[in-house]
């Protein structure tokens, strides 16, 4: 489906969706097979039932994107039976939350380093300026009904900046809340954000900002937006700030696409995808990298995940701070940018600050 620029739509965004208040029934049937998105901190895009896989999105009903991190799958779009715009306070009240905390596998320390030592080689040799090695924390069992009932209950009261999401059934899926947006197309301009540079919540502004390997990481992912973008517009780029979400805090610049031409969704997710933030740069060596820096598959960690709505409008974020799981095991994933200026250590604590973090903000 194409995106028009010139085609208006309501300030809300969600004009063509129908809202309700949430119904004890429809909590239950969306913990069996459903999908969400905080399309903003108190409207959120809630879908049940069995749904259909589609190669592209449904001209009529709104449909969810949600492909692997590798974009291998030719269906990659969901469209479900039920779909509805629901206030999170209202869900949350219908759920109960009782379930006894999961035990974690802590990811392989020597398995990371390794990897560190294969990217810090190739970084010195000039075959890489950045790369982003993802970890995961394991648990046994996948995640039930019940807690996702309790992780949806959890990301109705998170920070701000948060961006909630998902998609499951009791075979697999995936449930975040991601700060990081890869793309939102009103029909008016694209936007999008560079995300990169982490520290703890408390970190005083000028340490980060000034600190020459968390602004060499951002500058990175910045640049490979800008050069993404520029050949579809004008891009306008917002000034970099300290960003604090929970218990971390991110360096964070804006973009904006002023455009007239007509952008398909795909079309933007081939561009943006992977950024730097994710993968590596340059970006044109992301599959050779990752596949081998990574010290698990990746499934649907990192991956793009959007909506888009029947009038055309779509939102894409990255489906980062999150957990994913099959019938054996619940992954819970992150993944910490590395340049030269890198320190193993403090990558390590990083990994360990945003895995506390993911797990705190799905009470899990």
């Amino acid at each position: 489906m194409t995106i028009s620029p010139q085609h208006a739509t309501s300030p809300s965004g969600l004009k063509p969706l129908r809202h309700i208040v949430p119904e004890a029934s429809h909590v239950q049937s969306l913990r069996q097979a459903g999908a969400l998105f905080a399309w903003t901190a108190d409207r959120w895009i809630m879908a049940w039932g069995t749904p259909e896989k589609s190669a592209r999105p449904d001209r009529e009903r709104a449909s969810f994107y949600a492909p692997d991190f590798y974009l291998q799958d030719p269906e990659p779009w969901r469209i479900f039976p039920e779909t509805a715009v629901v206030s999170p306070d209202a869900l949350a009240r219908l759920i109960e939350t009782s379930v006894a905390p999961r035990v974690w596998q802590p990811f392989d320390r020597e398995a990371y380093a390794a990897s560190f030592a294969d990217a810090q080689k190739a970084i010195q040799r000039g075959a890489l300026r950045k790369a982003v090695p993802a970890v995961f924390d394991t648990s046994k069992g996948p995640l039930t009904a019940t807690e996702r009932a309790q992780a949806l209950h959890a990301m109705a009261n998170l920070p701000a900046g948060l961006m909630p999401y998902g998609c499951w059934n009791d075979h697999g899926g995936f449930i975040g809340a991601s700060p990081e947006l890869l793309f939102e197309n009103d029909s008016v301009e694209i936007r999008t954000m560079a995300v990169a540079g982490t520290a703890g919540a408390g970190t005083v502004p000028d340490d980060i900002l000034e600190d020459p390997k968390e602004r060499d990481e951002h500058q990175l992912v910045l640049d490979d937006l800008i050069t993404q973008l520029s050949p579809l517009g004008e891009v306008v780029r917002g000034v970099t700030r300290l960003w604090r979400i929970g218990i971390l805090s991110h360096l964070r610049t804006d973009l904006r696409l002023r455009t007239t031409q007509n952008i398909d969704f795909d079309e933007l997710v081939r561009r943006l995808h992977p950024t730097p933030a994710v993968a590596t740069a340059p970006r044109t060596v992301w599959r050779e990298w990752i596949s081998r820096l990574d010290t698990a598959p990746r499934g649907s960690f990192a991956a793009p995940f959007g909506v888009m709505l029947p009038d055309g409008t779509a939102k894409c974020l990255v489906a980062i701070r999150q957990v994913h799981w099959d019938a054996k095991m619940t992954y819970c994933g992150a993944g910490c940018g590395l340049v030269s200026a890198s320190c193993l250590e403090r990558e390590i604590d990083e990994l360990r600050l945003k895995l506390t973090a993911t797990r705190g903000n799905l009470g899990l």
